[in-house]
């Protein structure tokens, strides 16, 4: 399976080398304009957002912009898992592992107190199964029942199938899509009001 899955990557990879920095934002426009009108990101009031890396659906703009109105958190590495710290401004970031943007002095908040958790992937399929790093960071951080989790990716990150085991943890709702269009997959559906559409 390791294999298998290390094939996807590298075949993501590939893929995303086709494409350019006007590509990405085109599509990444696309994709979180659609996250927006979506019934439960427009009523939450905390919702985990990240800081996206070269090559990630790209969140700086989003997260800056939300977190005038309500309350965001981004992922921190702490030791093997992650926890949820709550976005104050650009300047609050550092540097952490693997280049990840981290804040340092925001509140700390648990995924159960998050109204909606938006997980980038290195790819999805349409069930909703979700293929990382390899790390299991947020397998670790989203394993807690009753979770509502969206995955947001670019087209070409939309695989047939993606190997999954036991502990990998699937979204409730996928946003993918390109510079032309974004589509909302529900993937499944662990509370009524999971994804009633906008």
């Amino acid at each position: 399976m390791m294999n298998e899955k290390n094939t996807i990557r590298s075949e993501i990879r590939r893929q995303a080398e086709l494409r350019n920095e006007r590509w990405r934002r085109q599509s990444s426009e696309a994709i979180l304009r659609r996250l927006e009108r979506l019934d439960v990101f427009e009523r939450a009031a905390s919702v985990a957002l990240y800081w996206s890396l070269p090559g990630e659906v790209f969140t700086h703009d989003l997260v800056e912009r939300w977190s005038r109105s309500k309350r965001i958190y981004l992922p921190v590495m702490q030791g093997d898992g992650l926890i949820l710290k709550r976005f104050t401004d650009r300047n609050d970031l550092r540097k952490a592992r693997f280049g990840v943007q981290e804040p340092v002095t925001g509140e700390t908040a648990g995924p159960g107190d998050m109204e909606l958790i938006v997980v980038p992937g290195v790819a999805f399929d349409r069930q909703g199964n979700r293929l990382g790093h390899g790390k299991g960071f947020y397998d670790r951080l989203l394993h807690e029942p009753g979770l509502l989790k969206a995955g947001v990716c670019f087209d070409y990150q939309m695989q047939e199938r993606i190997p999954h085991e036991a502990h990998d943890v699937a979204m409730d709702l996928l946003v993918c899509g390109s510079d032309r269009n974004a589509e909302l997959i529900e993937c499944r559906r662990p509370r009524s009001e999971t994804a009633r559409n906008a």
